[in-house]
C-alpha cells in the first residue's frame, strides 16, 4: 500500500492523546460597572458558560479538565481572581492541574460586555495564552456565543 507511510506521519502532527494537559477551568467572574440593577440570571448564565467553556477546550484534545468541586470553598475564597494578584495559583496547583483557565466577563452595559479567557502555566506563574472579545447582549446565547468564537478562533489558534 503505497499510502502506508501516511499514517505515521498523521500520528506526528496530531500529537500524543497523553498531550491533554490537567487544566483547572476556573468559574466566570463578572465584573459589572454598568450601573444597571443586577440581573437575578447572572449566577446559572456563570454556571452555564463554565460548563460550555470547559466542554469546549476539553474536545479540543488539548486540555483535561479536573474537578474543583473538592475546593469549591477555596475556589470561591479566591474571588475575584481578576484582581487577587495570583491568590488563585496554590488552588489551581492542589487540584493537581498543569495549567489554569480564568475567565472574566466586563459588563459595560446590557448591549456590551468584553469576555478574557486567560490560560496560565501553574509551574512557572505566567500567562501562555489569552483571548478576548466584546459580546452584545446580557443573555445566555450571548455568553456561549462568546465562549465558542473566542475558543474555536481565538484560543485554540495559538500555538499550544
Amino acid at each position: 500500500m503505497p499510502w502506508r507511510w501516511l499514517i505515521p506521519l498523521l500520528a506526528l502532527i496530531a500529537g500524543p492523546a497523553a498531550a491533554q494537559a490537567p487544566t483547572a477551568v476556573f468559574p466566570f467572574e463578572l465584573a459589572d460597572t454598568s450601573g444597571e440593577a443586577a440581573s437575578p440570571g447572572h449566577d446559572a448564565r456563570i454556571a452555564l458558560a463554565t460548563e460550555q467553556l470547559a466542554r469546549k477546550l476539553e474536545q479540543s484534545g488539548r486540555y483535561r479538565p479536573v474537578d474543583l468541586a473538592p475546593l469549591a470553598a477555596k475556589v470561591a475564597a479566591t474571588a475575584p481572581r481578576y484582581s487577587c494578584g495570583g491568590c488563585w495559583l496554590e488552588v489551581a496547583r492542589e487540584s493537581g492541574a498543569e495549567l489554569a483557565v480564568l475567565p472574566a466577563v466586563h459588563k459595560i452595559s446590557t448591549l456590551i460586555s468584553t469576555m478574557d479567557i486567560w490560560v496560565a502555566d501553574l509551574r512557572s506563574g505566567q500567562y501562555v495564552a489569552h483571548a478576548q472579545g466584546q459580546i452584545r447582549g446580557d443573555t445566555d446565547a450571548a455568553w456561549l456565543r462568546g465562549v465558542d468564537f473566542l475558543v474555536d478562533e481565538r484560543l485554540l489558534r495559538q500555538p499550544p
